[in-house]
Order: C-alpha cells, then structure tokens, then sequence
C-alpha cells in the first residue's frame, strides 16, 4: 500500500460515512414525516442533530485531510475543476452546518420543550430543516460524480454536473415551497 492508496481509502471511507448516512436519513425522514406522529418527528429531529455532529462532522474532516493527503503525495494541481468544485462544496458543507443546520436544530430543540413536538411552528421546522439538508445531499452526490469522473479538460462534463445539482436543488425547493406547511415567521414583541 502506498501512501496515496491509503489516504484515498480513508477519504473514501469519510465519504461513504458522511453522504451513505445523510441519504439515510432523508429515507427515514420520508417515512417518519408521513407517519404524522409529531413526537416521533421531534426524536428523529433530535437524533439527527447528534447523529451530525458525532459523526458527519468528524468523517468530513477525516474527508478533508485525507483528501489533502492525496493531493500533496501525488502533487495534483489545485486548480483543477474537479478539485475546486470539491472544495467549494466542502466549504459550502461545512458553513450550512455549522452556520444552520446545528442551530437551527438546537432552535427546534428549545421550541418543541416550549411548544410541544406537534406543533405547526416544530413541524415546520423540521420539515425546513430537513429540505435543506437534501439540498445539500445533492451537493455531496454531484461532489462524488464529480471526484469519480475527474473531467479534466473536459467542460461538458463539469458544466453538466453543475447544472444538474443546480435543477436537483430547484426541485427540491419547488417541491418544498408547493409544500402547505411554511415556516411562520417570528412572532415580534
């Protein structure tokens, strides 16, 4: 095993980690937001926020620098197209949880202990939460495409990724904004 083989293992590993388990939760999530039982949503939407940050945020960062360890053994050019979209969706990643996606699932926390897990505001909550978190699994399975098909000097390909993760986003969010059930807005004091 070479140094390369070892890092590309590992950062094979982080990814099937991070993005197999984002896309199990949206298959559970499917299943719990149609059972209807505001209780059971509040669990899977508390288990989920841990579930991130115990294991999607360590297994990116494991991603991260191991994909670092590949670029530095083989000396890949950093300015590839392939790589800078990675980065960009890393990064892109990385600010959406930590910047929502892990407050927004403390907030929910604090407002089912105040307003019980059946409520319009909770479950709109978590119905929002979780439309983000699938736009961001298109991100990460476009990333993958793209990592698995390095269009190097190849722009259809590249331009092709990107505008088939820009449709899937718009789909999700057409999907989300038909959706009866929006985020109220803040009440003011």
């Amino acid at each position: 095993m070479t140094w390369y083989t070892f890092f590309k293992s590992v950062h094979v590993i982080a990814a099937v980690i991070w993005v197999g388990g984002a896309a199990m939760i949206q298959a559970y999530a499917f299943r719990i937001l149609r059972t209807g039982d505001g209780k059971r949503q509040a669990d899977f939407s508390k288990d989920t926020e841990v579930v991130g940050m115990r294991v999607f945020i360590p297994a990116s960062l494991i991603l991260f620098l191991a994909g670092i360890g590949m670029m530095v053994n083989l000396g890949w050019s950093w300015s590839q197209n392939w790589i800078v979209l990675g980065l960009i969706a890393y990064g892109f990643s990385f600010v959406l949880g930590a910047g929502f996606l892990g407050p927004e699932g403390g907030r929910i926390a604090e407002l089912i202990e105040q307003q019980g897990p059946d409520s319009p505001a909770v479950q709109a909550r978590i119905r929002r939460i979780l439309t983000i978190s699938r736009c961001e699994l298109i991100v990460l399975l476009t990333v993958i495409v793209n990592m698995v098909v390095k269009p190097v000097g190849q722009n259809g390909w590249f331009l092709g990724l990107l505008v088939a993760m820009v449709l899937g986003i718009a789909a999700v969010l057409a999907l989300w904004m038909r959706s009866p059930q929006q985020v109220p807005a803040p009440a003011t004091k």
